[in-house]
């Protein structure tokens, strides 16, 4: 045992027994999210994806807008502005 952990220890025994509580579900809370990630939930994710789509079309007169997005792109990794005068993001390429 390193010099560090006996000292951890030390301190845990001088706490009361409702500290020691408290300090041992902290521990647990803490090496529980070092465990193993749970499985990805992909019928949750797919959920919250067309829930937001929902959103943006019921935002948007019940449609997708337009967007080119592989020009926005382009003129980010240009250092382009995204919005020219009278263009509202669409390229000219």
């Amino acid at each position: 045992m390193t010099t560090l952990e006996q000292e951890i220890i030390e301190k845990f025994h001088q706490l009361d027994r409702h500290a020691q509580l408290r300090v041992r579900a902290l521990i647990e809370h803490e090496t529980a999210q070092d465990s193993p990630a749970a499985p990805f939930d992909y019928a949750g994710w797919m959920r919250d994806v067309e829930n937001i789509r929902g959103k943006i079309r019921a935002s948007h007169g019940g449609t997708f807008p337009n967007i080119d997005v592989v020009g926005m792109l382009r003129e980010i990794r240009d250092g382009e502005p995204l919005f020219h005068s009278g263009d509202q993001g669409a390229s000219s390429s």
